[in-house]
């Protein structure tokens, strides 16, 4: 059986959430999440501004910073499950307000026109439209950021599909592919390598030598494993620590003029560059990776 990407973004369009709202440790109120950050390392996506809350406007810009980052990096990031969580829990809670407000708009305009039907519009129902279109209007566009998000991240699946299943069978990379990927797009990345797999085989590599058979052989002149353009030049802006964070971040330095600042190494110039908190550069991406990972700066 196929997957495409609908199996990945249906869970928009369901009646259920995709997270258990008795969940102890979700404990909300719809708009306000409290959390145990101790239990959850990937709980700590979130704002720093207010430690073991996270709130929907908080959650709301994570996202979007991890959607800008997703869509600047040549490599697949790590996906936020507790974040992504979250915001459908509430994406689907907001549904539900929004049908629920619509059928008693529409039911008290029956009850009008039941009366009388060549009266005047009703004012109060009137007036009712115009923040249920908002309401509307503010879901679709957070719908349409997280299907560009998964459908960029997807999109890097299918063409890292060997460099991905490189990485499971080495374990050579820091973070496991199952962290790396959700549990549906790992499933995604499985079956889409399986099919990849048997294509080329039944078109090509069966007509072929046993010896020029492997897809990724990594010995000859050329890879035959596509892997993200490290080299990419990116723009990056340097995220300004909180008070508390300053006084804890052993990669913090103050520069020449004052400034804190982090020490990146270009290694082709053997050279050590400093980039200013509050600063944007234009940077090689193998060279701030690992800043980008500790969420230390954002692609712009």
């Amino acid at each position: 059986m196929d997957i495409n990407i609908d199996d990945i973004l249906a869970e928009l369009d369901r009646d259920t959430t995709v997270v258990d709202q008795s969940d102890p440790l979700l404990p909300s109120d719809g708009n306000t999440t409290m959390i145990d950050s101790s239990l959850d390392p990937s709980r700590m996506d979130v704002e720093k501004e207010s430690p073991g809350v996270v709130t929907a406007e908080a959650d709301y810009r994570r996202l979007i910073t991890l959607w800008r980052n997703e869509r600047c990096s040549p490599e697949l990031l790590p996906y936020p499950s507790s974040l992504m969580s979250r915001m459908l829990r509430r994406l689907q809670a907001q549904m539900d307000n929004i049908e629920s407000i619509a059928m008693g708009f529409f039911e008290d305009s029956d009850n009008h026109e039941s009366v009388d039907e060549y009266a005047a519009p009703h004012p109060a129902s009137t007036n009712n439209k115009l923040p249920l279109l908002c309401m509307e209007a503010d879901l679709e566009r957070l719908r349409f950021v997280i299907r560009s998000y998964l459908r960029c991240r997807l999109s890097k699946v299918d063409e890292y599909a060997l460099y991905l299943k490189q990485l499971e069978q080495t374990e050579k990379e820091i973070m496991p592919l199952n962290e790396l990927l959700s549990a549906q797009e790992l499933e995604y990345h499985e079956r889409h390598f399986t099919i990849l797999l048997k294509l080329l085989n039944n078109s090509v590599l069966k007509h072929m030598p046993s010896e020029l058979q492997a897809i990724n052989d990594t010995e000859g002149s050329v890879s035959m494993i596509d892997e993200p353009d490290w080299n990419k030049f990116v723009f990056v802006y340097v995220k300004t620590p909180s008070a508390n964070q300053l006084q804890y971040e052993p990669a913090l330095s103050t520069g020449e003029y004052g400034k804190s600042c982090y020490t990146v190494n270009i290694e082709e110039l053997e050279e050590d560059v400093e980039l200013a908190v509050g600063g944007i550069y234009v940077m090689r991406y193998l060279v701030i990776r690992e800043l980008l990972r500790e969420d230390k700066i954002e692609l712009i």
